[in-house]
């Protein structure tokens, strides 16, 4: 994506750069299908996002199985699984966020673009033309953070917090009885895999 943005800068100073009107037509020209390459990457996320979900809530039910079936250190182990699953999913809500905010500004930096074409093939005024280059900038500068933004939360990482001491009397009376010392998931993953069976119904 740095190239594209490098690109985007370079057509935008040629924009204002220059007053020839074939010539900043071809630069919209190109910057148009810079922006449509743009659009589409993101929806390709948009599609890997929803695969990537499926995936993950297809896990989840399968992690719930086991849990269920599982017994001492296995079943706390399933259950941090499940966890981490369901905070995978909510890092997952963050990059649709941005790819949604992105497909919108693209579509609007599209239109904008349009909308300066229009106005060099209907001759408009300097000024109007300006204007619309201006609002372009600022379009391309949100878009820009916005892909920032996106890269920043795939380098996200959840740090899972150190063992505590392990008191082996306590876990050998878990193992010899269970219902002393019930491994549970939380409420929220309880209700979370309730939503998720009820949705595969």
């Amino acid at each position: 994506m740095a190239g594209l943005w490098e690109a985007i800068r370079s057509l935008l100073a040629r924009l204002f750069g220059g007053s020839d009107n074939q010539r900043r037509l071809k630069t919209l020209e190109a910057m148009e299908a810079n922006v449509s390459a743009s659009k589409r990457d993101n929806a390709d996320g948009v599609e890997s996002l929803k695969e990537e979900i499926r995936t993950l809530e297809s896990l989840a039910l399968r992690k719930k199985q086991e849990f269920e079936q599982s017994h001492g250190d296995t079943k706390r182990i399933v259950a941090g699984e499940i966890e981490r699953l369901f905070r995978e999913l909510d890092r997952l809500r963050g990059r649709e966020t941005i790819l949604a905010a992105s497909l919108d500004r693209v579509g609007v930096a599209l239109a904008k673009i349009g909308e300066a074409k229009a106005a060099l093939q209907a001759g408009g005024s300097e000024e109007q033309f300006d204007d619309i280059a201006v609002e372009l900038q600022d379009l391309f500068a949100k878009l820009r953070e916005s892909d920032k933004a996106a890269r920043d939360l795939e380098r996200e990482k959840y740090e899972v917090a150190a063992p505590p001491h392990v008191d082996t009397e306590q876990r050998m009376a878990e193992l010899a009885d269970e219902a002393k010392a019930p491994i549970t998931l939380s409420p929220q993953t309880e209700q979370r895999l309730k939503n998720l069976e009820a949705e595969e119904a």
